[in-house]
């Protein structure tokens, strides 16, 4: 026990430290506003389906009668949630046991940047992703996020040892629990093609007949893992969808952007109640029926497709939103700060040029507010060391896999989600690469520096 103590002080630093970080946000925030605070949004819909499967025996998101089933879910939290319910009779242990998995993601943030950089660049960018305010805020709720994070880099650290030792084995659990990931949240059902990708080129030294055999084996894998949800959504939904979230994604978080891009939608338009009046649905869970999100899905596309030039205009303009900006008034009006939203109200006086009124509203504000308008500075500092980071790492590791392989991790994401309204939420999948290439970074340009100023 104490060698392993030794061998592993920085990860089971990086551990404590975030899991102590998310238990004082945790009892700050119940303090507050008392545990039902971590079971709203999300949560409610994982609670009824966990109660639909123990009264009923079916996966429904429905709160009547006939509790039709459902896809719009995917298993995979909802069976962490059962198991705790069942185990415990209640959810609220879900909050912390949720909270001390979550906490694993800043060990693991540490052994991934480790296989490509210094020890010193993997610790502070695993404690860059252990204290960042919105993972500590979004450990306690009962999300997918709570499982899905740790899982996920823990599939992209087995890939990486993959990448470095060549051993096959690496492949089969990284692609195994590539797919766990998937069936917590289908973000990253695509994902697996970057893994065919690179095994593809990694294995292409030895001859191409070999590179294609081992580039289906992960594919393989990850279907394998996939096959009982889908063989259960055929036979019970008549789909092959993994989940119809996706659906009302690309709907609500990319047709309906783009409605108001474009100015066929006002700019304060209920994207909900429109939705629900194009399906004639009377109440909001039949908008998440498979057929539902079948409709959904065909407006979206037709209208993508149409206007597929202004809708990758739309997107390139949204990145800088996506990457820059924070979420952190949400936390601040949970924990009961005053002008929590603070950060709207300042970039509204600049978008009309009234300074003054900044001014104003700076020196009058709480300290708590205070201390949110320096947290503006974060992701935009951090985005622009990432930058920098990069231009770095392109000319130290640019004929390193695992080098592009961080990339590839940004830009999946970056294409994939960079247009939806939850901004930190969606954020926290890129948060370790960008806190790899910021620390880099900071490095290079504290290296400048020293090496060029005196004092």
């Amino acid at each position: 026990m104490n060698q392993f103590c030794k061998e592993h002080k920085k990860e089971i630093f990086l551990f404590l430290l975030m899991l102590f970080l998310e238990l004082a946000m945790i009892f700050v925030l119940s303090q507050k506003n008392g545990l039902e605070i971590f079971s709203r949004s999300d949560a409610n819909e994982f609670r009824i389906i966990v109660g639909n499967i123990i009264n009923h025996s079916v996966f429904s998101l429905e709160t009547e009668a006939p509790f039709s089933p459902t896809n719009f879910r995917t298993p995979g939290y909802v069976s962490f949630l059962l198991i705790i319910y069942l185990i415990f009779g209640s959810f609220k242990p879900a909050i912390f046991f949720g909270a001390a998995i979550f906490a694993l993601s800043a060990p693991l943030a540490y052994l991934i940047a480790k296989e490509i950089f210094s020890k010193k660049i993997a610790l502070v960018s695993a404690i860059l992703f252990a204290i960042e305010p919105w993972a500590l805020f979004q450990s306690g709720f009962l999300v997918a996020e709570q499982i899905f994070m740790p899982l996920f880099l823990f599939s992209i650290y087995l890939f990486y040892r993959y990448l470095k030792t060549g051993t096959i084995n690496y492949i089969f659990y990284s692609s195994l629990f590539l797919g766990l990931t998937t069936l917590i949240r289908p973000l990253t059902t695509f994902f697996i093609l970057i893994f065919v990708i690179f095994v593809f080129i990694f294995e292409y030294k030895h001859s191409f007949s070999r590179a294609l055999r081992m580039a289906f084996l992960p594919l393989f894998i990850f279907i394998a893992v996939l096959s009982p949800w889908l063989i259960r959504n055929k036979i019970v939904l008549n789909t092959w969808q993994i989940s119809s979230i996706s659906g009302a994604n690309l709907y609500f978080g990319n047709y309906m952007m783009l409605e108001k891009y474009l100015g066929k939608m006002k700019p304060d338009e209920d994207a909900n109640e429109v939705g629900r009046i194009l399906l004639g649905n009377k109440n909001y869970e039949e908008a998440k029926r498979v057929e539902s999100a079948k409709i959904l899905t065909d407006v979206a596309l037709t209208e993508i497709k149409a206007n597929f030039g202004s809708y990758i205009v739309m997107h390139l303009s949204n990145l800088p939103s996506f990457l820059f900006k924070n979420s952190y008034g949400n936390i601040f009006f949970d924990l009961g700060v005053k002008d929590a939203n603070i950060q709207s109200r300042i970039i509204g006086y600049i978008a009309a040029k009234d300074l003054k009124s900044v001014f104003n509203l700076i020196k009058n504000v709480s300290y708590g507010s205070k201390t949110l308008i320096i947290l503006s500075f974060f992701w935009p500092t951090v985005i622009l060391l990432a930058v920098v980071g990069f231009i770095v790492g392109i000319k130290n590791y640019y004929r390193g896999f695992r080098f592009w392989f961080l990339v590839f991790w940004i830009l999946y994401f970056l294409v994939l989600v960079g247009n939806l309204w939850d901004i930190s939420r969606y954020k926290l999948t890129i948060a370790a690469p960008l806190f790899i290439f910021a620390t880099i970074g900071f490095y290079r340009i504290l290296k400048y520096f020293r090496c060029n100023i005196s004092f």
